[in-house]
């Protein structure tokens, strides 16, 4: 039975919620997460805008999210929805929940595309793929902020697909210029894109079988989207490998991926020839992010 934190018939105002609400998640963030929550519920962002008291479905589902919250659920699952870059996204346990650092890895894709269409006449359209697209954060983002984009996203589950379909549905017009598809990486395209993508992206599973998570990631995110494998380098090889026939003559793989992977993966980029390879660093200062153009 679901434990009850607010009578239904409670007579309760805003900073009465607050205070309870922050109380019983009782964490670092409790007070900011207790506002989110009661923000979801009610529908308003600030006491003076709080008029009328609390209705019994909004208390019913109050007190459901602080049951789940408590019971250690990811708060961005508990909410349903999460903020990444100009994007609403709704998320679930199905998906990974986007990430600081993933934003980055976007942001260097769109300074590449605003680089490519320099040297493009107005009709012409860059393609870029986001591979492992899970919620769909990196390609809806990128077609969201750039103009003269079509992006295919892809994922081999069933249910990430959802979630990014879900998503693509409030991105308005820009939605038109994005593609969706279910498979495992390449096998999810139509054969006559060979060749033809400007930016292959993805932020693949890079952490290793025996790796440690925190319970709050390990017992609550999809594990298929966090491990490749036992040295948790082997998606980052597999894309490697296999992208540069799928890359124009000019074309620029961007994966994300751990520090501690980063000189590991230099070296494999620079062994089968592609060029220009760099790293690029998180908001903590870290190797976070490997670019690396089609081999000649």
């Amino acid at each position: 039975m679901d434990r009850e934190f607010f009578s239904q018939d409670a007579s309760v105002n805003w900073e009465e919620l607050l205070f309870e609400t922050g109380r019983t998640l009782n964490g670092d963030n409790a007070e900011l997460e207790a506002k989110w929550m009661i923000e979801e519920v009610s529908g308003v962002k600030d006491s003076d805008d709080y008029k009328e008291q609390a209705k019994p479905i909004q208390l019913k589902r109050l007190n459901s999210l602080i049951e789940r919250r408590v019971a250690g659920e990811p708060l961005q699952y508990v909410l349903g929805r999460w903020q990444f870059r100009e994007l609403d996204l709704f998320v679930d346990d199905r998906v990974l929940i986007p990430r600081p650092e993933t934003e980055i890895l976007v942001g260097y894709a769109l300074e590449e595309c605003a680089s490519k269409k320099s040297d493009l006449d107005l009709t012409q359209s860059l393609n870029v793929v986001d591979l492992g697209c899970g919620s769909g954060a990196i390609g809806l983002s990128i077609v969201r902020e750039t103009q003269n984009v079509s992006v295919w996203c892809t994922d081999i589950s069933e249910g990430a697909i959802s979630v990014t379909r879900a998503n693509l549905a409030g991105l308005g017009m820009a939605g038109q210029r994005v593609s969706v598809s279910q498979g495992s990486w390449f096998e999810a395209l139509p054969e006559e894109m060979l060749g033809k993508f400007d930016i292959i992206i993805s932020n693949p599973p890079y952490i290793g079988d025996s790796e440690e998570l925190p319970i709050e990631v390990s017992e609550w995110e999809p594990s298929s989207s966090l491990r490749s494998g036992p040295l948790g380098t082997e998606d980052l090889s597999f894309l490697l490998n296999n992208s540069i026939e799928w890359m124009s003559t000019e074309g620029l793989l961007i994966l994300e991926l751990a520090p501690m992977q980063a000189d590991a993966m230099v070296k494999e980029a620079k062994n089968l020839n592609y060029r220009e390879v760099q790293l690029q660093h998180d908001l903590t200062g870290r190797e976070r992010v490997l670019m690396a153009k089609k081999p000649l």
